[in-house]
């Protein structure tokens, strides 16, 4: 299978872009994922506002003049290796919460759904109509991927939570001192959609009956994988005490 650009992009609501330019290897490769230094990438917005992202290294391009508004629709182009790939995106407004408190699952208690330690629990009201979300959880400032796990991808729409969430309980475990972190992202379709498919594709358990690996959806022009995200996000943090 020929290599593939891979673009990770977002801009978040009062953020500067941040994008990623890789390219796909080989499926029995080991060594690590190819990075793309040399990419020209220009965001602009439907004011005629325009810059080009700076590189950061290990294939990142951050912006440092457009800033992430929920009224404006944005267009990432990206120059790499002879080609010009695009997408465009708005942003949604994030949609606050509030941690509530936490759950307490003893040794004697624990099971294959609930490891020992503390669940924090939060409550939100949504807003109505048609609306997707990204859920992050941090570990004392840092992104939670529990060993052995496939992926960290916790994402949700309108029609399964509805207009209330309360009393929700995060996927992970906390021991009494660590700082539990929770980002809600709400996110376009676009994005809901790319993470769903990337979600089933990493929990693919490979086998003889498995659906073979896919290409993933994308909002990007020129046969790029990825996405182009707008989100607005919401943070809240717990310090566990027992």
């Amino acid at each position: 299978m020929p290599e593939r650009i891979v673009i990770q992009a977002e801009i978040l609501k009062d953020s500067f872009a941040l994008v990623r330019v890789t390219k796909t290897a080989p499926y029995l490769q080991n060594s690590p994922t190819p990075v793309i230094a040399s990419a020209t990438i220009v965001i602009s917005d439907d004011l005629g506002n325009t810059e080009i992202l700076n590189y950061e290294g290990n294939g990142r391009y951050r912006g440092n003049t457009i800033v992430g508004n929920t009224s404006r629709i944005y267009t990432l182009s990206v120059d790499a290796e002879g080609k010009q790939y695009t997408a465009i995106t708005t942003i949604p407004d994030a949609v606050p919460f509030v941690i509530t408190g936490r759950n307490y699952v003893s040794e004697e208690e624990a099971n294959g759904f609930h490891k020992e330690g503390y669940y924090p629990t939060i409550q939100s009201t949504l807003p109505p109509g048609d609306t997707y979300y990204l859920f992050k959880y941090y570990r004392n400032d840092t992104l939670y991927v529990p060993e052995g796990a496939q992926d960290n991808i916790f994402i949700s729409d309108s029609k399964f939570i509805g207009t209330e969430i309360d009393g929700y309980e995060t996927p992970y475990e906390y021991k009494a001192g660590e700082v539990a972190r929770i980002d809600i992202y709400r996110i376009t379709k676009e994005a809901f959609n790319f993470y769903n498919e990337l979600s089933a594709q990493l929990n693919n358990d490979g086998g003889f009956f498995s659906t073979p690996p896919a290409n993933t959806s994308t909002n990007f022009s020129n046969g790029a994988i990825g996405v182009f995200m707008g989100g607005g996000r919401a943070t809240e943090s717990l310090t566990i005490v027992p």
